[in-house]
């Protein structure tokens, strides 16, 4: 067995192995292609009642038929490293702009 002195390096790699384990689980046990599969029947369904609505004449609006699902993803976490990103942005636009206005002075000159 390896022995490993770093107690933090030891608890990352529980870490990896546990959210690998997990992965494997959900590949495995077919849940992401039951999720899918249930959007397939759901778009037949609509498929269906589409043609059923064009046979009987009926007016056809396309938000009738399609379902979208806006998920919101944000988070505390989130949100604090687009903040960062969008500062980081800004201080590397900040210092390019002044680099060149420098080098703009040398051509110049």
């Amino acid at each position: 067995m390896i022995i490993i002195k770093n107690k933090n390096l030891e608890f990352i790699i529980i870490i990896i192995i546990v959210i690998y384990i997990a992965c494997y689980y959900v590949a495995s046990s077919g849940y992401y292609e039951y999720h899918l599969q249930e959007k397939t029947i759901l778009t037949n369904e609509k498929i269906k009642e589409f043609e059923s609505d064009i046979k009987n004449n009926q007016n056809i609006d396309i938000k009738d038929y399609l379902t979208y699902e806006e998920v919101d993803y944000t988070n505390k976490l989130t949100n604090f490293m687009y903040n960062i990103s969008d500062k980081g942005h800004k201080l590397t636009r900040k210092c390019l702009k002044a680099l060149f206005k420098k080098l703009s002075y040398l051509v110049e000159d």
